[in-house]
């Protein structure tokens, strides 16, 4: 047993022969304690931080009001539970207790699990219907309508139990001439749900039958638990025949109830519904048959003495009267042809001439002769424009020379004046003043010009 000493606070954890324990050692011993003491626990609580790792292994904490303590749920035991442990919920588990030796932590190694106040199975039950539900495997508008008069009926159940004896007995006393087809299964147990869902996927490939019957007795929540199967609600979901659940008794229902076409309360109530009794069947046949003999005869004798009164009319004693309207109406019609013949005739000829007149119009030989008169017309009027602008012209050039010849300063030379010019710079002289004696200067003159040189001014 360890101790620690009085005297020193700090004193190494020894046991009674004084050995001091390693970290390990001392985890190492409390966990063969714990494991020696509680080898098998129940414990009640509510899960927490429920976590599941790649490894398939789960991890949660199961706390009260008061503590926690840390659980893990291996894969394997795991897979065995029927619902889905999630936070929150209330459960008893069952374990031993462990230490985890790399952190020193105590730990419940659950085996088994289950809630408290509602049993696993129907915990799972319920899960698996909720979300069977939300995907729409349970909607009313995707069900097939049960064949009213099938020849062949499939049924997935056990070779060996009441259920088929029951299902083959009503069939055979509501309609001999129906044949049944057994694919036999397991419907309890490991594997049963596996059979059912291939049991039904199988007798999809069957093409003659009409009709698929899915069930067993009755029996224990556990003993249906096959038909709350996510893989046989899956099957009948994508089943192309009809299917009729027919699970354990009246109280009982299941996923595959929810799912299936047609839920029957028990496998003999499932053949009922599937099968029409054969002397009803005939029953009706009868009955519509002289209902249809009734009717005939009925509407033959309505025809008959509608052809009676038909007969006793004037016009079949003298059926030579039932010409003589039509041949009436025909020769009306006949004038009212010949009066619009001849209309028509007036119509046609006037268009025809219309036509030809435009043909005319529209003739090369129209256009250059229309031609020829344009050009000869713009011709005339063209040399008569042209005459009296030159004429217009004419008459305004002689004006404008005659003012240019006016303003002209050879015109004011040839009346006796001369321009003079200073040769060097080349100016016009307009005064005595802008020369001096010796400079050289032009005089122009009407004809010709003078060189001249300034012997003196004069002011």
């Amino acid at each position: 047993m360890a101790l620690i000493s009085p005297d020193r606070s700090d004193a190494p954890l020894e046991d009674e022969s004084g050995h001091v324990f390693t970290v390990g050692e001392l985890t190492r011993t409390i966990r063969s304690l714990l494991e020696q003491a509680f080898e098998m626990v129940w414990v009640e609580g509510e899960i927490s931080n429920y976590t599941v790792a790649n490894s398939g292994h789960a991890y949660f904490s199961l706390k009260d009001d008061k503590a926690q303590v840390r659980c893990v749920f291996f894969r394997g035991n795991r897979m065995r539970v029927k619902f889905k442990p999630g936070d929150g919920d209330q459960v008893l588990v069952c374990g031993r207790l462990n230490v985890y030796e790399p952190r020193g932590e105590y730990q419940i190694v659950v085996d088994s699990l289950e809630p408290r106040g509602l049993g696993a199975l129907q915990k799972a039950f319920e899960q698996l219907k909720e979300k069977l539900q939300k995907e729409g495997l349970f909607d009313e508008a995707r069900k097939q309508p049960i064949p009213e008069f099938p020849w062949r009926v499939g049924i997935v159940t056990s070779p060996t139990g009441a259920a088929i004896r029951d299902i083959v007995n009503v069939i055979q006393r509501r309609n001999p001439k129906i044949s049944a087809l057994l694919y036999p299964v397991k419907v309890q147990g490991d594997g049963a749900a596996e059979e059912v869902a291939e049991a039904i996927r199988y007798m999809n490939t069957i093409e003659d039958l009409d009709v698929l019957i899915v069930g067993r007795g009755g029996g224990s929540i556990e003993d249906l638990w096959a038909f709350n199967e996510e893989v046989v609600a899956r099957a009948i979901y994508a089943s192309e025949l009809p299917v009729i659940s027919a699970v354990g008794h009246e109280i009982d229902f299941t996923i595959a109830d929810f799912v299936a076409d047609l839920r029957a309360p028990t496998p003999s109530a499932a053949a009922e519904l599937a099968v029409p009794r054969l002397k009803d069947v005939m029953e009706d046949l009868s009955w519509l048959i002289n209902s249809l003999i009734d009717g005939m005869d009925d509407e033959i004798g309505e025809y008959k003495d509608h052809l009676r009164r038909l007969i006793d009319r004037r016009f079949f004693r003298e059926p030579q009267r039932i010409l003589e309207g039509p041949a009436q109406r025909l020769d009306e019609i006949s004038q009212r042809l010949l009066r619009g013949l001849d209309q028509w005739v007036v119509v046609q000829r006037h268009r025809a001439v219309s036509t030809v007149h435009r043909l005319m119009q529209a003739s090369p030989q129209w256009d250059i002769k229309n031609g020829e008169d344009k050009r000869a017309g713009l011709e005339h009027r063209l040399i008569k424009q042209m005459a009296s602008q030159s004429r217009w012209h004419r008459q305004r050039f002689e004006g404008v020379a005659k003012n240019l010849n006016a303003l002209s300063p050879l015109s004011i030379l040839d009346r006796g004046y001369s321009i003079t010019t200073d040769t060097q710079s080349g100016k016009a002289v307009k005064a005595s003043g802008e020369v001096k004696p010796g400079d050289k200067v032009e005089v122009r003159l009407s004809k010709g010009k003078l060189d001249c040189t300034v012997d003196g001014t004069n002011e």
